[in-house]
């Protein structure tokens, strides 16, 4: 349930020694880029019983447009992904944009028109400075979107901060947090599609950079219920059970510059057949359909020692970086069959790439003939559209 991890709440995994004392605040510098890929291992259950397990993951970016006296002003985007358990990488499913403020305390201000962040306020600080095992608390909202109509929790959060941990001089706060959400919805003037009662709890640990005044990582065990009627006076419940880790990373902004010259150094690596271009969302490698054979999404033979010279392009040059792939078509053909088929192509290269890059933060989606490049009234043009895209982000 794509709605209940996606979050601000992040943490990192430091070596210690002891500290006393700390003021914790939100500061993300001007034109920067936090990103947080959050990756939860779901289980999901009806009536206590389990119907499936997958992974679900958010890769969250907030880039600070506006620092303002008392808060910042960040540009979002949220993008959602699923691997059911037999797959191999993760798909790209829907992206959601957002701007919004966060002040010091890591208190949220949302414009109504944004669905997204769906989870607010977490963590939030208290604004004194903190002795190490003390205690504060503050409320978090959750939004919830997949009913007929958004709707929003507002619950209290217990938060604890459990040490400060010092390495090579750098400073990181542990904060544990926890939260219960008991909602009782029965006899309420709601939709008809909307649960009788939630209940939720959430137990995690937070850690804070103390330098930077951002997050470096988290970790969480969440769950909720959602419990409905289900005739003759019987209810239903709807249960997920999630591990959430959760891995943060600052980024300088790119200029146009430095993103030509990696275009540049990049057309003096790439195999040939292989186009590179840039576009807002980063480097952009373009592979034409000789990948495939006609009517196939299983990549060629003679098409592996091109591919492999792109995994380690990636290995060595981007390791940290997301990597998407991306499948298209042309127009022959019925729309549902274009969009699969380009889907499968992207999932066979991002398969191929994954092992061989040793990354796991790449994922696919495909778009069949819904973006073109060229005109596809032409024999030209229609082979030029049949491609796959490889985007290295850096925005």
């Amino acid at each position: 349930m794509k709605q209940l991890i996606t979050a601000l709440a992040v943490s990192a995994l430091c070596a210690a020694s002891p500290a006393s004392a700390a003021t914790l605040t939100w500061d993300i510098p001007q034109n920067e880029r936090l990103e947080m890929t959050r990756t939860a291992k779901v289980k999901f259950l009806v009536n206590d019983r389990m119907q499936k397990t997958f992974e679900e993951r958010n890769i969250i970016d907030l880039t600070c447009v506006e620092r303002k006296e008392a808060s910042s002003s960040v540009q979002g985007r949220f993008s959602v992904y699923e691997r059911r358990s037999a797959d191999d990488v993760f798909r790209l499913r829907e992206q959601y944009p957002s701007r919004f403020d966060i002040d010091r305390l890591g208190r949220f201000t949302v414009p109504k028109e944004f669905y997204m962040p769906n989870l607010r306020n977490l963590p939030s600080f208290s604004g004194r400075d903190l002795a190490v095992n003390e205690k504060w608390s503050a409320d978090a909202d959750l939004i919830l979107n997949t009913f007929s109509i958004p709707f929003k929790l507002t619950f209290p959060v217990e938060y604890r901060l459990a040490e400060i941990r010092k390495k090579g001089g750098a400073e990181t706060a542990v904060v544990n947090f926890s939260f219960i959400i008991n909602m009782d919805l029965a006899g309420g003037n709601y939709p008809a599609d909307f649960p009788l009662k939630i209940l939720g709890k959430d137990e995690g640990t937070v850690w804070w950079d103390l330098k930077n005044n951002t997050p470096t990582a988290m970790k969480e065990k969440y769950r909720i219920i959602f419990y409905f009627p289900s005739g003759a006076k019987q209810v239903a419940s709807n249960e997920f059970q999630m591990i959430i880790d959760t891995a943060v990373k600052l980024y300088k902004p790119v200029t146009k510059e430095e993103k030509e010259k990696a275009k540049q150094e990049l057309k003096k690596e790439i195999p040939k057949g292989v186009d590179v271009d840039t576009d807002k969302r980063g480097l952009v490698l373009r592979l034409g359909d000789v990948l495939f054979d006609f009517d196939s999404s299983a990549i060629r033979s003679d098409s592996g020692e091109k591919l492999g010279k792109i995994a380690e392009i990636l290995r060595q040059k981007y390791p940290d970086r997301e990597i998407i792939v991306e499948g298209h078509t042309d127009i022959v053909g019925a729309p549902g069959y274009n969009r699969r088929l380009s889907r499968e192509r992207a999932n066979s290269v991002a398969k191929y790439l994954k092992h061989r890059a040793g990354t796991d933060k790449l994922s696919y989606r495909g778009f069949g003939a819904d973006r073109p490049i060229a005109d596809n009234r032409t024999k030209e043009g229609r082979q030029k559209n049949r491609r796959v895209e490889i985007i290295i982000k850096l925005e």
